[in-house]
């Protein structure tokens, strides 16, 4: 009797521009060498810089640039390469300082970023008609968490870690234009500082994991926050 195997992902579409963000895993696991993120909410997007300006394309396929016409600008003078292909969260950003501490004292010391003007919104209701549930009075900006692509050269093979490294040399960080901070267990401190800045989920990523354009991946989990 023949063993019965599963198949794996279908290969990534050719052409890039049909890439749709790779999509979390099922098992809500945490993995062996993992890097964590805090969950940002919001309109997940890749955003496809081409050496003249920026499009955004949202989970769906939707071009939402002109939507968001601001942000988009803001990461073409954010690009420090020539071309690039970004995942990341168009979101809102809070007024208030949190956590009891102002955010340009915390830093995110595996990243090197500094976690300035914490940047939180909220889930997205996807319907037929995008709902954009952000609030138009709050200022919107992105924050990149994955480079799929630089310099016509694709990324999607490349480990985690690596790529992070790429991104951090592809922008230059602004007032709508962030990179998200991630650090390494044991992530006590950051926990605490996360849930007071707003964030209610964590996101684990295998160090080593490979990226699967519109493919479910188990390297990538989303686990609440607890409450301890």
């Amino acid at each position: 009797m023949p063993l019965l195997r599963h198949a794996g992902p279908p290969d990534p579409p050719a052409n890039p521009d049909d890439w749709r963000p790779q999509r979390f895993g099922r098992k809500g696991r945490v993995m062996r060498d993992a890097i964590i993120e805090p969950g940002w909410s919001g309109v997940r997007v890749l955003a496809r810089f081409d050496g003249g300006d920026t499009r955004l394309m949202d989970e769906e396929g939707v071009d939402c640039t002109a939507e968001f016409a601001d942000v988009a600008n803001a990461i073409t003078a954010a690009a420090l390469a020539e071309e690039f292909i970004l995942d990341g969260f168009l979101t809102v950003e809070p007024t208030q300082i949190v956590a009891g501490a102002p955010p340009r004292e915390i830093q995110a010391p595996t990243s090197g970023q500094m976690l300035t003007q914490w940047i939180v919104g909220s889930r997205i209701a996807r319907t037929a008609t995008p709902e954009r549930h952000l609030d138009p009075n709050q200022p919107i900006a992105f924050v990149a968490v994955d480079l799929l692509r630089i310099e016509g050269s694709p990324l999607l093979d490349v480990p985690l870690l690596e790529r992070k490294r790429l991104l951090d040399g592809s922008l230059q960080p602004s007032g709508l234009v962030r990179i998200t901070p991630y650090v390494r267990p044991p992530i006590g401190s950051f926990v605490a500082t996360w849930r007071g800045a707003g964030f209610n989920a964590l996101v684990y990523k295998a160090a080593n994991s490979r990226y699967k354009p519109d493919a479910r991946n188990d390297d990538w989990s989303v686990l609440s926050i607890p409450f301890r």
